[in-house]
């Protein structure tokens, strides 16, 4: 069984890409830009608001100043509705009882903004996770694994006992890159596809298989 486990949150524990790509499309109908769909924004996510905001603006309007307008409303209307759509993953919620009752350490590391993923967590998941960690200033975005190192020290876990879960790439190369193992689930933003090319080390289709996973180590 692993000890520890870390848990991506978008596409992962929770289905947010509605919410992402309404913000993102109000953000654009603001400005008199066109929308993105659903789906294009599925690609989009991933690496950080800031690089959601860069990949849903026009080429015209890539320059720092106006994305950091951008941003700002973008994050101004995210942090109004980002709970409007979005939902935890079948199965999701009583698997992390079980695993809490088993005494695995749980914990949470996002691209997504420290804030909002801190409200998200605690509206769905109150009292559930032993540390939830967002993009903080001066760390870089996954896949780099200065954030996963700064966890595992404050969780005092040992690499060979924690398993890194999430949906895409960027999650299987952030556990590699920090020498953990990666579990990647297949009902999030990304597919089967994009994760065993990254090269996952186990892959689950279900809440059920995840925990056989984590469990059975």
């Amino acid at each position: 069984m692993y000890k520890t486990v870390i848990f991506d949150l978008d596409g992962t524990l929770l289905n947010t890409i509605e919410d992402l790509a309404g913000a993102g499309n109000w953000v654009c109908r603001k400005n008199g830009w066109p929308e993105h769909s659903v789906e294009e924004y599925r690609h989009m996510v991933g690496h950080g608001i800031p690089n959601l905001v860069s990949r849903f603006s026009p080429a015209d309007c890539q320059d720092e100043a106006r994305l950091q307008e951008t941003l700002a409303e973008f994050s101004q209307y995210y942090g109004a509705h980002n709970l409007d759509k979005t939902a935890p993953y079948e199965g999701i919620p009583a698997l992390l009882e079980r695993l809490r009752a088993q005494g695995v350490c749980l914990a949470v590391y996002s691209n997504k903004a420290d804030d909002f993923s801190q409200v998200i967590i605690r509206h769905f998941f109150d009292g559930v996770f032993h540390l939830v960690r967002g993009k903080l200033p001066g760390v870089p975005v996954k896949p780099d694994p200065t954030g996963v190192e700064q966890i595992l020290a404050q969780l005092g876990a040992e690499k060979s006992e924690t398993l890194f879960v999430g949906d895409s790439a960027v999650d299987i190369h952030t556990a590699h890159n920090a020498g953990l193992r990666a579990c990647g689930v297949t009902w999030g933003f990304r597919g089967r596809g994009e994760l065993t090319e990254a090269g996952a080390d186990f892959l689950a289709d279900t809440a059920a298989e995840l925990e056989q996973c984590i469990l059975q180590m």
